[in-house]
């Protein structure tokens, strides 16, 4: 769904109204809580909106509070600064593909095949606004502890499939190989989105390459 539409969706739902470019909300029948988790949705809904059609560096916080009806203030009540906000958007992002991925990866015999199911599923995601993912990563503060603390569930599901391939390995280093080669989709991911010519395909044998080399070692 694209982000017009969930907006779209939000203002049916708060039975909210656009008045030039603000939105008006009526909380009517709602809970303080409610009104909280529908304000935090509305405010991401509509950065992600704005740094898509302005680009990321002329979006300000002010700008987002603007579109949504709401005071400057109210932003900040939820982000604490700009990048925190750009953050919760991966935050949201990694959590719904990871939904909608479940039944795939639950499919998968591998740990390999578990782990690169998974990594070229989110790289074409990532391809197909390259300019927005690149900005959202660059000023996400990006760094593989936040996104590993995303990805657990995800890790130890790989690592599960792993000690099924490697039968003779500890749970231990089956978990160290399965952050190694996210480590290695991470590095990818960034190299990939950041080379003009690079496709999902050429991304995927790279990455493919890097892990069967890691696997050879230990295996």
């Amino acid at each position: 769904m694209s982000a017009l539409n969930e907006q779209a969706q939000f203002k049916k739902s708060t039975n909210a109204v656009h008045c030039g470019r603000f939105l008006l909300i009526e909380w009517t029948g709602m809970s303080r809580d409610q009104k909280k988790q529908q304000t935090r949705e509305l405010i991401l809904k509509t950065a992600e909106q704005l740094f898509q059609s302005e680009g990321y560096d002329k979006v300000s916080t002010r700008m987002i509070a603007q579109a949504c009806g709401v005071a400057n203030g109210t932003v900040f009540a939820h982000f604490k600064d700009k990048p925190a906000l750009t953050r919760a958007l991966f935050h949201a992002r990694i959590e719904a593909r990871l939904a909608e991925q479940a039944n795939q990866l639950a499919e998968q015999t591998s740990g390999l095949k578990t782990f690169l199911t998974m990594a070229s599923f989110f790289y074409k995601v990532y391809d197909e606004d390259r300019a927005f993912s690149v900005a959202l990563m660059q000023n996400a503060l990006f760094d593989l502890s936040y996104f590993e603390s995303q990805m657990s569930d995800f890790i130890a599901q790989v690592a599960a499939k792993l000690k099924g391939d490697l039968a003779d390995k500890t749970e231990a280093q089956c978990t160290a190989v399965a952050k190694a080669w996210f480590g290695y989709y991470v590095f990818h991911l960034f190299a990939g989105l950041s080379t003009e010519h690079s496709t999902p395909e050429t991304w995927l044998a790279g990455l493919t390459q890097d892990c069967e080399t890691l696997l050879s070692t230990i295996g």
